[in-house]
């Protein structure tokens, strides 16, 4: 059940994790079936567990995810002062693909209606009680029965998607679309979800969060995640999406979104987002193709509540025409005008896509290089360490560091086995709960060897990711540590930190 899968445009999306995730989704009821099943009832779902579980395991929401726990074991390691023994898993959402950073999980599916992806994380150390035979072998046939409780999961719309997001997608059109008949996603399908349901969701949920992440990362990187997760497939190149930005003298930002040319309504040419935090304005807008009635355009746009609007006839802009860019500003103006904003409005230049224009550089003389980290990080250099970027506070997990060596290592997953494993070994003990280590380990858009270790550490567990790169003639090493299960800021600045070294 342990997969580590390449989504590597998804894991691009390093500030979607931000996005509020109505907590509704993740609460639940419980009851017993007549079969003796323990079942929980979620908003968009059931899970069935099995029916030797009633009794020995209970439900605990926590931030971001309901998890399951091992009811002797848990109780057991918190009469020591351990948190979070006899974990089995928890069940999380997420609005992209970044869950895939998760060194153990299993993929649920797809709601449309929520645009939210559901999947169990799974242990990634072995959580038992050690001090009881009869527990651990409880645990050990619950853990068992993992693929039962997964078997056991509906999702109640008929249109969630089941498929699993490997990255691998189809390989001509024939398996396209086999892929789509499967999953009943077509492309004109995921075109309407991603311009009509997904992206006016993400916006009214939190509008400036949303527009940071477009900012950061393009709107093209988000199509690709949701699309890739339903195995849809599509023509699409990312020059095919653009942004442009426009400023009131108000302060309203608004946010020009412009689609692959529409073929059949109601396609969009383009959307917009208009947002004014001090005015308390947030609007989602689309110039939507008509071709009902021949070639026409609509301005509409969708409400908070989700509602649709329609405010009236569009013109169809050609994008070949030398006035284009002034065309563009004038509709944004038009557009402005139906949200209310006041003043003139100016262009405020197009977004880089390269993820990295709102991260901060860091420089590090001493070993040779730079990269990157968000600028709220403070971070500091210690010779023999070399650049420690900490994502909450200062000399204390978690933290990324990044090291560059003097010497290369030819071969690192040897290293990791002969080396860096012992070395795990003697200096935790019997505090060393669990190590797996990988051939190949995806993150900053690479595959790199890499060593997880789990250890415990003043009544915590600590996941400690190890990870190795080379540069020319000289290895480069990256540790991340944090509280298990509190991961997901500190691999993202691990994934960021590898993907924007540089050797100098």
């Amino acid at each position: 059940m342990k997969r580590i899968l390449a989504l590597a445009l998804a894991l691009l999306l390093v500030a979607l994790p931000a996005l509020a995730e109505p907590m509704s989704y993740l609460d639940y009821t419980d009851d017993v079936l007549e079969d003796g099943s323990p079942i929980y009832y979620f908003k968009e779902l059931s899970m069935k567990l099995p029916a030797d579980w009633q009794g020995k395991v209970f439900a605990m929401p926590e931030e971001g995810r309901t998890a399951f726990y091992q009811k002797a074991s848990y109780d057991k390691y918190r009469a020591e002062g351990l948190e979070g023994g006899g974990f089995l898993f928890a069940l999380g959402t997420s609005v992209d693909g970044s869950f895939s950073r998760l060194p153990a999980f299993e993929y649920l599916g797809y709601s449309e209606e929520s645009s939210l992806n559901y999947y169990l994380q799974l242990p990634s150390d072995y959580p038992a009680y050690l001090g009881d035979e009869a527990i651990r072998a409880e645990y050990d046939a619950m853990h068992a029965q993992m693929s039962e409780v997964v078997a056991g999961v509906r999702l109640y719309a008929d249109d969630a998607g089941t498929t699993e997001p490997d990255g691998t997608g189809p390989n001509d059109a024939a398996e396209a679309g086999a892929a789509q008949e499967e999953t009943g996603i077509t492309l004109d399908k995921m075109r309407y979800h991603f311009e009509h349901s997904a992206l006016p969701r993400y916006f009214y949920d939190d509008p400036a969060n949303m527009l940071s992440v477009l900012k950061a990362n393009g709107v093209y990187r988000l199509w690709m995640a949701l699309a890739d997760e339903n195995r849809v497939a599509y023509p699409y190149v990312e020059a095919d999406f653009t942004q442009n930005w426009y400023e009131a003298d108000d302060g309203t930002t608004i946010l020009q979104i412009g689609m692959p040319a529409p073929e059949v309504s109601p396609q969009c040419y383009r959307v917009y987002m208009v947002y004014n935090a001090g005015a308390a304005t947030a609007g989602y807008y689309t110039i939507e193709y008509e071709n009902l009635l021949g070639d026409c355009a609509f301005t509409c746009g969708w409400t908070a509540d989700m509602t649709h609007m329609n405010y009236g006839d569009a013109a169809i802009l050609n994008p070949k025409a030398g006035d284009y860019d002034a065309a563009l500003l004038d509709e944004a103006r038009q557009v402005a005008a139906l949200a209310g904003v006041s003043g003139s409005i100016r262009a405020g230049g197009q977004t880089g896509d390269d993820g990295a224009d709102d991260l901060a550089v860091i420089e590090c003389p001493e070993q040779g290089f730079v990269t990157k980290a968000d600028p709220a990080y403070p971070w500091d250099y210690q010779e023999g360490t070399g650049i420690t970027i900490y994502t909450e506070h200062a000399n204390s997990i978690p933290y990324v560091i990044v090291w560059r060596g003097d010497d290369l290592i030819v071969e690192p997953l040897e290293y990791i086995r002969e080396q860096f494993t012992p070395h795990m070994q003697s200096q935790y003990g019997e505090d060393l709960v669990s190590f797996v280590e990988y051939e190949f380990y995806d993150i900053g858009g690479k595959q790199l060897p890499a060593g997880l270790y789990t250890y415990r550490l003043q009544g915590h567990q600590i996941d400690m990711l190890r990870v190795y790169d080379s540069t020319g003639d000289r290895t480069v090493a990256y540790t991340c540590k944090y509280i298990q299960g509190q991961g997901e800021a500190t691999l993202a600045a691990l994934d960021a930190a590898v993907r924007y070294f540089e050797a100098m």
